[in-house]
């Protein structure tokens, strides 16, 4: 379906407002999609971004600030994020002994295993979502939004 079908809307002011929209709407599609993969599981996509960025640590540690500035979905309230994962046992938190002002977050074997759970569900939801693409083409639509992003800070 294209977007003009999809929003109603027959002509907009310009490719470029056109291709945002396209962008947005494209990203809630896939969001919802990518819930629908996690949420039988009883997990978030934020939630699911921090297990994934601990394991890749694993068996280190990152700091709440460091996991904070590698989330794709940038969050004001990591530190709520990270309570919930450690009430459900996902996660470990403790002081670290160098600075008892900073907080070291380490992947618990529950976290890893979740992790192992939903990597099969998470691959299908992606080749779901991407198989109307060519490998070229993910390539270049990666290329495309990465050039959209010049200016990120």
């Amino acid at each position: 379906m294209t977007l003009a079908e999809l929003i109603q809307q027959s002509e907009f002011e310009s490719p470029a407002l056109e291709s945002l929209l396209n962008v947005v709407v494209t990203a809630s599609w896939m969001n919802g999609e990518m819930n629908a993969a996690l949420s039988p599981h009883g997990i978030t996509q934020a939630q699911y971004n921090v297990l994934r960025i601990l394991r890749g640590r694993h068996p280190g540690c990152y700091t709440c600030s460091d996991i904070g500035s590698r989330l794709l979905d940038r969050t004001p309230d990591v530190t709520r994020l990270l309570v919930r994962l450690e009430q459900r046992g996902l996660i470990e938190r403790e002081r670290a002994e160098y600075d008892r002002r900073v907080v070291e977050v380490t992947i618990s074997e529950a976290g890893l295993a979740l992790l192992a759970d939903l990597d099969e569900p998470v691959r299908e939801a992606t080749r779901r979502i991407g198989r109307h693409l060519s490998d070229d083409e993910h390539r270049q639509l990666s290329a495309l939004l990465e050039r959209l992003r010049t200016d990120q800070e």
